[in-house]
């Protein structure tokens, strides 16, 4: 077997790994406490680099697939303004890109949920705890040892994987996306 053979059968067996011990239960909780909050409250999803684009990926399917129910799901990925994102990281910090968007958006009775492969990504600490002041319900997604946030947030999805298998965790989330996503359509 050669090199990009081997490289291919180890990544695809721990997806499948992953894929066989998928915490449903976890995510159909997520899709129960999305459901009751956006009946009142926005939703809104943040991540840093492949995790942001999971972070949008979900506001896009959810929003615009929500469409079609009596209920339109109120969605907003923090990360696909880069006007703020970029304003906010030159004036303050970019440990605070989220939690400022929250502090001025944000509800008692919305849900934050965060992506994060590592779990300890600074700016989605604070944002969950900027979250957490203003009685927003917090949701993480994380994948290697979930790190700070598989234990700071009210709720977490966590996809356990070797450190640094960024490919298979953004791949999971991707799936736990598109589960919730699949699951709250289900719902009219």
């Amino acid at each position: 077997m050669g090199k990009k053979e081997t490289i291919s059968k180890h990544y695809l067996d721990e997806l499948s790994t992953i894929i066989n011990a998928f915490p449903v239960s976890q995510v159909i909780e997520a899709a129960n406490t999305i459901l009751v909050n956006s009946k009142s409250g926005t939703v809104f999803t943040a991540g840093n680099g492949g995790s942001a684009s999971t972070a949008s990926h979900m506001a896009t399917d959810l929003g615009v697939g929500s469409l079609r129910r009596r209920n339109a799901i109120r969605i907003v990925s923090l990360v696909d303004n880069s006007a703020i994102l970029t304003a906010t990281a030159n004036d303050l910090s970019y440990d605070n890109i989220f939690s400022q968007q929250l502090q001025l958006l944000g509800r008692k009775g919305d849900v934050f949920i965060c992506f994060s492969a590592s779990g300890m990504s600074q700016n989605l600490v604070k944002a969950v705890d900027q979250a957490k002041n203003m009685g927003i319900t917090t949701i993480s997604i994380t994948g290697f040892d979930g790190g700070t946030l598989r234990f700071s947030t009210d709720l977490n999805i966590h996809i356990q994987t070797q450190i640094g298998s960024y490919g298979v965790v953004e791949d999971a989330h991707s799936v736990v996306s598109h589960l919730l996503t699949e699951m709250i359509r289900s719902v009219e």
